[in-house]
C-alpha cells in the first residue's frame, strides 16, 4: 500500500476527526502546542507540545468485520507496514488513546516496557482476532502488531482526560 493511498480513506478521516477532538482538549487546557509537520507525522508525532510529543490513537475495531470500535482491547504497532519502526518503538513521548468519553495518556516508553513483558511476538498468529499478547503480521505487509487489554495500560501511570 502506498502511503498516499491511505490519505482520505475512511480510517484516515476517522483519525483526523479524533486528532481534532484531542486538539480541542489541548486548547481547553491551555497547553501550548503545534500540529506536527508531515515529516514529523512520519515519525509518529501528531502534536508537539510544551509537555512532549503526542501521538493520538483513535478507537479501533479488532477485526475488519466488526461493526464498531471498542475500548477494551488496544492494537500495538511494533513495526509499520514497511517493516520500519512502528509507533510503539518510535521516539514519541506520549500516546493518547481515544475512548468513548475520554483519552488515556501514557508514556510510550512505559507502554513499550509493559508490552514487551506481556506480548510473545515470536508466537505468531494468522488472524487479528487471535493477536492478544501474540505477534501478528498482515498478509502482504511487513508490519508486526499485537493486542493488549486496556486494563493493562490503565495499570501503568496514566492521565485520563475527559473529552
Amino acid at each position: 500500500m502506498n502511503t498516499l493511498d491511505f490519505i482520505d480513506s475512511p480510517s484516515w478521516n476517522r483519525g483526523q476527526k479524533v486528532e481534532t477532538s484531542f486538539q480541542d482538549i489541548l486548547d481547553r487546557r491551555g497547553i501550548k502546542y503545534r500540529k506536527a509537520t508531515l515529516d514529523e507525522q512520519y515519525k509518529h508525532f501528531d502534536y508537539i507540545t510544551d509537555r512532549g510529543t503526542i501521538d493520538v490513537k483513535a478507537r479501533k475495531r479488532i477485526n475488519r468485520s466488526d461493526s464498531s470500535e471498542q475500548d477494551e482491547l488496544v492494537w500495538l504497532e511494533f513495526k509499520n507496514t514497511a517493516g520500519k519502526k512502528g509507533w510503539l518503538t518510535s521516539n514519541v513521548d506520549l500516546i493518547a488513546f481515544e475512548r468513548v468519553k475520554d483519552f488515556v495518556l501514557v508514556r510510550r516508553h512505559s507502554l513499550y516496557q509493559m508490552a514487551i513483558g506481556k506480548c510473545n511476538l515470536e508466537d505468531r498468529v494468522s488472524r487479528g482476532s487471535e493477536a492478544l499478547y501474540k505477534g501478528y503480521q498482515r498478509n502482504g505487509r511487513k508490519d508486526l502488531l499485537s493486542i493488549v487489554k486496556m486494563k493493562d495500560i490503565l495499570n501503568l501511570t496514566v492521565k485520563i482526560i475527559e473529552k
